[in-house]
């Protein structure tokens, strides 16, 4: 049963909730908080659109954008198929979030209402103070491919006259333009901006549940030790290997596979910075220009249109830096992060494993696969067989459960309950 929205931000049926983030501000714990509750969010009618936490290759298509392992777009069969899935979903309410959105050109936008519906479809942004976001998107970059010191980069993207970095950087958080871009096709009553409350980070999750009439407490927060920050020591050993990655020719798939999936997963997720090891901080002069940005962002957002939820003024946020000067400082490498890293392309290459078949005794489950054969995906190579089949054993009893029990809820559903059209 959904509850009452008396604030009037409950969507009506047969919305098409569409998160567009941008990156950096909550999205991986929304995104997991909706995967992980699907079953939950059924029983209240609500569907969670794509396999996994986000549809990011339906999303990349659809948008025209280069795929995470290859320097094409994925294929548009992706994002159709997607909107099979949403076509046939029965609950009154579905979302669809992916931070790849809000790379989208116009067009781009255009398509995305158009295919799923002008009349049906609400964009939503989440947004935090963008000096919070500068050093988490830089090294976020950094996982990706980037080879540029944080110093320089910051002068790319703040400083006067530098030169252009991360294109995509003000594209995703020039946040007034990014609302614009959204409200000039779907109209600023279609879009709603949840400010993120740095102080209670669960508040995200309260603002979704009352935008699709989920109780308080549907959408829980999932911790996940593979989104943690890098340390400064950490990511630049990784831009190091990306430098290295690049001289030597490697492809964006291999990198994907070896870095990104490999070396910074595994010290994200077996690797515990020491309580002073450096985080990546920025100095001042950094932190006061992004926040001269967003003094001219935010009245502009507030004079949109679009509705608020939250704070906006927090958008505002200058901080005080912990570094002294103008300059980054010197970074030091602790011989731990260098092995961790160095397990993890060992790791990703998926020699361990096969190195067990290859001497697993007669009777053993090494004959199974041998050592040729290809591997499953790297991210799976650290999650133990009974933690998949118990997790597969969820989803095989849940479909089968709703097999049964959809057919019935469709035939006890009213007809005008405004759920299709």
């Amino acid at each position: 049963m959904t509850s009452t929205a008396p604030d009037g931000l409950l969507l009506p049926e047969g919305t098409r909730l569409v998160h567009i983030g941008p990156p950096k501000t909550g999205t991986t714990s929304v995104q997991s908080a909706f995967d992980t509750g699907r079953d939950r969010l059924r029983d209240q009618g609500v569907h969670y659109a794509g396999r996994g936490r986000q549809p990011a290759d339906a999303v990349l298509a659809v948008t025209e954008r280069p795929s995470t392992t290859a320097a094409t777009p994925p294929p548009i069969g992706k994002w159709t198929s997607l909107l099979k899935e949403i076509d046939a979903a029965r609950e009154p309410r579905v979302v669809i979030s992916s931070e790849f959105f809000a790379d989208a050109r116009p067009d781009a936008i255009r398509r995305v209402a158009r295919d799923l519906g002008p009349d049906r479809i609400h964009v939503v942004v989440t947004l935090r103070p963008l000096t919070k976001l500068v050093a988490s998107q830089w090294q976020q970059f950094v996982q990706s491919g980037l080879r540029t010191e944080l110093g320089p980069w910051l002068g790319g993207i703040l400083g006067e006259g530098g030169a252009e970095v991360s294109p995509t950087f003000w594209q995703r958080h020039r946040h007034d333009a990014l609302i614009a871009r959204g409200a000039d096709v779907v109209g600023p009553d279609r879009v709603t901006v949840v400010v993120l409350d740095e102080q209670d980070h669960d508040s995200v999750l309260r603002a979704f549940e009352r935008l699709l009439g989920l109780t308080t407490g549907t959408l829980v927060a999932v911790e996940e030790l593979s989104n943690r920050s890098l340390s400064m020591a950490e990511v630049e050993v990784v831009r190091a290997l990306n430098v290295a990655f690049k001289d030597l020719g490697l492809s964006k798939a291999l990198h994907t596979r070896i870095i990104r999936r490999g070396a910074t997963r595994h010290l994200k997720v077996t690797r515990v910075p020491a309580a002073d090891e450096p985080r990546v901080e920025l100095p001042q002069w950094a932190l006061d220009k992004a926040g001269a940005v967003a003094a001219e962002m935010v009245p502009v957002i507030e004079a949109s249109g679009v509705r608020i939820v939250g704070d906006v003024a927090k958008l505002r946020l200058v901080p005080t830096s912990r570094l002294a000067g103008d300059d980054v400082p010197e970074v030091r490498v602790t011989p731990d992060v260098g092995a961790v890293t160095a397990m993890g392309v060992l790791l990703a290459t998926g020699l361990p494993r096969r190195d067990l078949a290859k001497h697993a005794p007669r009777g053993g489950l090494g004959w199974l696969r041998s050592p040729e054969e290809p591997l499953e995906a790297p991210e799976l190579e650290l999650i133990s067989t009974p933690r998949l089949a118990a997790a597969l054993a969820r989803r095989l009893a849940y479909r089968a459960r709703s097999a049964i029990t959809a057919p019935l809820r469709r035939a006890a559903r009213p007809s005008g309950d405004g759920n299709r059209g």
